[in-house]
């Protein structure tokens, strides 16, 4: 078999739903899957306040977006809860789930990939609490559920790109909560895959990219030839290439190792800017703060 080389585990990555409202929502005594309820940064340079997260139901009810919508979408309706922002509750909520997954697996197997999301190895111990994978994470969903609150979405896979993508593909939409993606199930589960950006590590720009190299669903990036996406695109067509054939040869267990760090920065504007010099003042406030911090750090840019 084409995958018989590649490394075989069990791995999990568990997503803390809607984590900031949830805990909110947590904390009012509130159903987190039921109750419209949304985070509302109340910073002055946000023209009122952002919103850095919001409830499925809030979702569902008004299409509030995380980090999109702002005060002014708000609608003025009774229902909707809009509270501020905790960020020490939300760490400490974190630390608590991690310390629940070291219950299941050891501490150097567990490794949080966002303050939401966890990557658990869990291919020397899943045996020791249940007869399936698939049993293990439903106890662990329902372990975080009892002492927390919490609903937690898992993504189940021989290595982390494989859970990784069955999360998003999958367990977000579905009632259990869990999906799974295998070496055996490639084809049927990320070649059957027609938008790119459905993708994780695919964007609006880089499908752009990949479209005017004939490449329009995932079943032709599996199927191009890997030396011509390196030449294309770099590093990246070939970790693309990697993910359409549901490989991943990272070792969680192994701290990464960083070439070089990119310097940037990113600003959230108070309002739309339509205005030619007002936009090029904005960009120019950027550029000066990128270029302070690549003289902090003896950098010279190219």
């Amino acid at each position: 078999m084409f995958f018989d080389d590649e490394p075989h585990g069990v791995f999990f990555l568990i997503d803390n739903k809607s984590f900031y409202a949830s805990c909110e929502a947590v904390s009012r005594g509130l159903n987190p899957l039921k109750v419209p309820l949304v985070v509302l940064s109340e910073a002055e340079n946000t023209n009122g306040g952002l919103i850095l997260a919001t409830s499925p139901e809030a979702k569902h009810l008004f299409h509030l977006k995380a980090n999109v919508s702002r005060k002014r979408d708000l609608p003025n309706d009774p229902r909707l809860w809009v509270v501020p922002p905790r960020m020490n509750l939300y760490i400490q909520r974190n630390l608590q789930i991690n310390q629940i997954f070291h219950q299941f697996t050891t501490e150097q197997e567990v490794w949080p990939y966002s303050i939401d999301e966890s990557i658990l190895d869990m291919t020397h111990t899943w045996r020791l609490f249940g007869n399936s994978v698939r049993e293990v994470a439903r106890l662990i969903q329902k372990t975080v559920r009892q002492k927390l609150g919490l609903y937690t979405t898992v993504g189940i896979g021989d290595n982390p790109v494989q859970a990784k993508l069955a999360l998003d593909l999958y367990a977000k939409h579905n009632h259990e909560l869990i999906g799974e993606i295998h070496y055996e199930t490639v084809p049927d589960k990320i070649w059957s895959i027609t938008e790119l950006t459905d993708v994780w590590g695919i964007g609006p720009r880089m499908a752009k990219r990949l479209n005017r190299l004939h490449i329009h669903n995932m079943y032709e990036l599996a199927h191009t030839n890997p030396y011509l996406l390196k030449q294309q695109l770099g590093v990246i067509g070939s970790q693309l290439f990697a993910t359409a054939w549901g490989i991943d040869r990272a070792q969680v267990t192994e701290p990464t190792k960083v070439k070089a760090a990119s310097l940037g920065n990113s600003q959230v504007l108070p309002r739309d800017y339509f205005n030619q010099v007002e936009i090029e003042t904005v960009i120019k406030e950027i550029g000066e703060q990128v270029a302070a911090r690549l003289r902090h750090h003896h950098k010279l840019a190219g």
